[in-house]
């Protein structure tokens, strides 16, 4: 990462959906930070977000160019699975259509592999699509740092929306704002408050201790304890961020910066050998059944907790909507908590949410630029569908006060207030180091001989390379 503490970025994710539900805090750092820390981090911060606004200030795109532009077509491409009504695909090009009648805006959706093969070949052919889904900081093969050094990628700092965001720094490079963003996303349990009452569970577990007990009580009453979609292997990321952000980060809020000066190292005792041998433990006691989950994409474990099948499954915020559908085994009240510290002192997952970026090579980019911040006024009709959809928890405008499901999300936001929340742990990592965590974590669950070691090792062996690359 040039001319940018690493650390401001990952702070700024906290500090996002800190502001969203009314924190007074001006802390952006974890509790366990100094208050030295603490101002230099929220000094970067807005030092970065002056520097936005400066550049923004000095010039503005053309607010008309579409009105001006005659019969034009855009073209974006995001990844996920289209469903029926879908936003991406279908709501937002009507809706930008009746807008602008002389704009088409072609959206495909596709899959994650996807989508990340088609853009690294799109990329490659300079045939990329004018609008494109980016991750944040160094996430995925669609990083929006990773593009931006390329120069793939379109300054947005001219951009309407700028002014609204409480702090973009996860998708600042080099002072450029080059993803455009206005949510935030979580990692947690989602479960099935019944089966909980019927295990005898009459409270969420406080502590690891607690929580391995709950799910000894679930799998004695006759259910599932947990269900996975590890054939997916992306999945795992959504138990194993929760574990790190109590196990890892508490202790050194610095871990993922110093990864790359070589002050720490993934083989580190007491760091990544701990979350997984705490994740690994639910598989060895079968609260999580490795030879279904290998076997269940992420829709099927979705639909096996819906129907009833299962207390518990590891998905984000994004995935409420579905999480919350009724389901063959008919309505049962949900709840949504992070997995609980060793220690008790738990801590949440959470980060700003991907975001859109304009390829450096499109033919309309001011056009782009127009589409993306109507959308993200914070009152079009454009924006108020995005928000109904409850995949997303935006930080301003409509919604920002009445977020879906806002009792679910209420023990992270708690956290949040407390300054107890740290980034997805892939953001700070170059894209491919989480996909041999993955891989690698499969071989061990699947039965083939693969150690914690191994696995920690690998990761590291795999960051090193990366970083030379």
């Amino acid at each position: 990462m040039k001319k940018k503490q690493l650390v401001s970025a990952l702070c700024a994710t906290v500090l996002s959906a800190s502001l969203l539900f009314g924190c007074g805090s001006a802390n952006s750092n974890p509790a366990d930070a100094s208050a030295a820390d603490s101002a230099e981090a929220a000094a970067v911060t807005q030092e970065d977000k002056a520097e936005v606004e400066m550049e923004a200030a000095a010039a503005s795109y053309d607010h008309e160019a579409i009105e001006n532009a005659g019969d034009i077509t855009i073209t974006m491409m995001v990844s996920g699975t289209a469903a029926e009504n879908d936003f991406e695909t279908e709501i937002l090009p009507e809706l930008v259509h009746e807008k602008w009648p002389n704009l088409t805006l072609e959206v495909t959706k596709l899959p994650d592999d996807n989508y990340y093969t088609s853009l690294k070949t799109k990329l490659a052919s300079g045939e990329c699509p004018d609008i494109i889904l980016t991750q944040p900081m160094y996430a995925g093969q669609n990083s929006c740092y990773a593009l931006a050094e390329a120069g793939y990628l379109t300054p947005l700092n001219d951009m309407d929306f700028v002014a609204k965001m409480p702090d973009l720094s996860a998708v600042t490079y080099d002072g450029q704002l080059v993803s455009a963003t206005n949510s935030v996303s979580i990692l947690g349990t989602y479960y099935n408050k019944d089966i909980f009452e019927k295990a005898g569970i009459t409270a969420v577990p406080a502590s690891w201790d607690e929580f391995i007990e709950d799910c000894e009580k679930i799998k004695a009453a006759g259910y599932t304890p947990i269900v996975m979609g590890d054939k997916d292997q992306y999945v795992l990321q959504f138990g194993l961020y929760q574990i790190a952000a109590n196990e890892i980060y508490p202790n050194n809020d610095k871990y993922d910066e110093q990864l790359r000066t070589g002050e720490t190292s993934f083989t580190d005792a007491g760091t990544w050998d701990t979350v997984l041998e705490m994740y690994n433990q639910l598989y060895e006691n079968g609260y999580i059944d490795a030879s279904q989950s290998l076997g269940y994409g992420a829709s099927q474990a979705i639909t096996d907790f819906v129907d009833g099948k299962a207390a518990m499954t590891f998905d984000g915020s994004f995935n409420a909507a579905a999480i919350l559908a009724e389901g063959e085994g008919g309505a049962f009240e949900r709840g949504y908590f992070p997995i609980p510290a060793k220690d008790g002192n738990t801590h949440t997952a959470t980060c700003l949410s991907a975001g859109y970026s304009i390829y450096s090579g499109s033919e309309y980019i001011d056009e782009c630029k127009e589409v993306i911040d109507y959308w993200f006024d914070g009152e079009s009709d454009v924006w108020n569908a995005y928000v109904d959809t409850g995949r997303f928890i935006v930080t301003y405008g409509n919604g920002s006060d009445n977020i879906p499901n806002a009792d679910l999300f209420a023990p992270f936001i708690s956290l949040l207030n407390e300054n107890k929340g740290y980034h997805w742990c892939n953001q700070a990592w170059p894209a491919g180091t989480e996909t041999t965590m993955e891989e690698l974590f499969s071989e061990m669950i699947g039965g083939q001989g693969t150690t914690v070691e191994d696995i920690t090792l690998g990761m590291q062996d795999k960051f090193e390379d990366l970083l030379e690359d």
